[in-house]
């Protein structure tokens, strides 16, 4: 294992580059599939979070009966309204796979998760819509907790995902974590053994790789430790490999963009007071 510790200067390195002839196409597209009835906030928090990561088009998938909660927050992304079942109504169902999978052949990237509930008919759609694409894509939240090892090791079969789960997410589904665990070295197996990238969401950071190499950035905000952040992590994500960056880069360059845009936050709100939308109003700062 190779630990690699990175600030924000490393931001520059990684940022994309932007065509300044091109359309909004050319500059990268993504389909983001979240929400559920009681949490309309985790997707409208995502997709305003890729909006400002630079993102050209972005649709987003949510169950039909709060797609007009979501119009009244959101402008600019293409509206999915998924069909609901009528016994599991504002959620994500099976029935909608083939639709999901279909507006996928035009997105350069995915995100799934945020906000979409446990209900035995979503999380069978997540494992049926993450065995069948081979589209880069952010799991994370609701999309990880559909998951366990055996059928990460079993039925996955691209190796173009990154997983983002927080402390607890990642012990209910991967296994459990000890005083004296070495997170970094956990992580990196993981990351090693399923050739996927890993965001396991600490203090530190740690983005492990399936090289081995392992990232810490680190990550002493209390002002972030609040419901939704881990959702606009995820848009910025997306944004970036809809943009065209690695899966390994796209992990780095979010996590960093993020942070630095909660240090940037903290700094003017205070960490009492500060919002995970507050951090997505000062993204555009982190950029230049």
């Amino acid at each position: 294992m190779v630990l690699e510790i990175c600030a924000e200067d490393k931001i520059q390195d990684l940022l994309p580059q932007r065509n300044e002839s091109g359309d909004k196409r050319t500059q990268g597209t993504a389909l983001i599939v979240a929400g559920s009835a009681n949490m309309t906030g985790a997707p409208a928090l995502c997709a305003m979070a890729a909006l400002r990561s630079g993102v050209g088009l972005l649709t987003l998938a949510s169950p039909k009966s709060i797609i007009p909660i979501l119009q009244a927050q959101l402008l600019e992304p293409v509206f999915f309204p998924l069909e609901e079942d009528t016994a599991f109504s504002g959620v994500l169902s099976r029935k909608n796979i083939a639709a999901i999978l279909k507006n996928l052949e035009y997105q350069n990237a995915l995100a799934i998760g945020p906000g979409l509930g446990t209900a035995a008919t979503t999380q069978n759609a997540i494992r049926d819509i993450l065995t069948a694409t081979e589209k880069p894509a952010v799991v994370d939240a609701d999309a990880i907790n559909a998951l366990d090892l055996d059928f990460m090791r079993n039925e996955l079969k691209s190796n173009h995902f990154i997983f983002t789960p927080h402390l607890r997410e990642w012990e209910r589904n991967f296994g459990k974590f000890s005083i004296a665990t070495d997170l970094a070295k956990v992580v990196s197996e993981m990351a090693q053994e399923m050739q996927q990238v890993f965001v396991l969401k600490a203090s530190p950071i740690l983005i492990g790789t399936p090289s081995g190499k392992v990232y810490a950035v680190e990550a002493k905000n209390s002002g972030m430790a609040k419901g939704g952040s881990g959702d606009v992590l995820t848009g910025i994500i997306v944004a970036l490999l809809a943009q065209g960056l690695s899966l390994e880069n796209a992990a780095l360059l979010g996590v960093l963009l993020h942070q630095k845009a909660g240090r940037i936050t903290r700094e003017e709100l205070g960490a009492f007071s500060m919002l995970p939308s507050d951090v997505i109003s000062n993204l555009y700062k982190v950029f230049s």
